[in-house]
């Protein structure tokens, strides 16, 4: 199973966090996307092409981007450009979010998440095929062309496990809001449907147990897992490191 760290959510130097987690041994840095809670994030875009342009071989991820939350032309554009620093290292994950407050900030409305999300994923995906949109297109570097990978967020038992697994590249579940139990049933239904990349998400590497769900994870078959630091310094980085034995 591979293993990933989320990025300095609110502050902190991305860069330098982003060449620690490489230096410590970890195969990925992942960004989170959230507004209006009564903390600052970086813009998860910015923060991604920071990491990306800083390290050589680390992957870089969202888990997840609220897609509903942009203009989904903006949206395209931006992960597109992300895309294109990384050099083939940005997986893109995105989701309809699960939290009201952040879309009273962008003037949206809650209960349209899953319209939203649907609608500009479609228009993303064809904008980055080279189609035109609506009078709009978005003519990608050749090594661009179809885009970055496209990873969904679900909750475990929802429906967009499915399309996840036949749509796109992948899907991310949450430790830090599913149990153990509901995430192995999630990605049974997920590899069930013919699913790829399974990636748990969101795992705080403080708690007392986080090294027995982590081999408990690998041994479900999730490909794999992303945790929440308290610090981004080498010590505490090898610390986390430690949790899970090379594989």
């Amino acid at each position: 199973m591979r293993f990933g760290v989320v990025l300095p959510i609110g502050s902190g130097s991305v860069a330098d966090a982003a060449r620690r987690i490489e230096a410590a041994g970890f195969d990925s840095a992942w960004v989170v996307d959230a507004h209006n809670r009564g903390l600052l994030l970086q813009d998860p875009f910015v923060a991604l092409a920071l990491a990306a342009s800083h390290t050589t071989g680390l992957e870089v991820g969202s888990c997840v981007i609220q897609a509903p939350l942009r203009h989904p032309f903006d949206l395209a554009e931006r992960a597109l450009t992300v895309h294109l620093v990384a050099e083939g290292r940005f997986v893109f994950g995105v989701g309809s979010g699960s939290t009201a407050e952040d879309y009273t900030a962008f003037g949206l409305d809650f209960a349209e998440r899953f319209r939203l999300l649907d609608g500009h994923l479609r228009t993303a995906s064809a904008l980055w095929s080279g189609a035109k949109v609506g009078g709009a297109s978005l003519p990608p570097w050749p090594s661009q062309l179809g885009g970055p990978p496209v990873l969904i967020g679900a909750f475990a038992n929802g429906r967009w496990i499915q399309r996840a697994a036949t749509e796109f590249d992948g899907w991310i579940g949450s430790a830090r809001s599913t149990d153990l139990a509901t995430l192995r049933r999630g990605l049974a239904r997920f590899r069930d449907a013919g699913g790829r990349r399974a990636v748990v998400a969101n795992l705080a590497a403080s708690r007392a147990d986080a090294a027995d769900m982590l081999h408990e994870l690998g041994e479900a078959g999730f490909d794999d897992a992303v945790v929440i630091v308290e610090r981004h310094d080498d010590d505490e980085l090898a610390r986390v490191r430690a949790l899970l034995p090379s594989r």
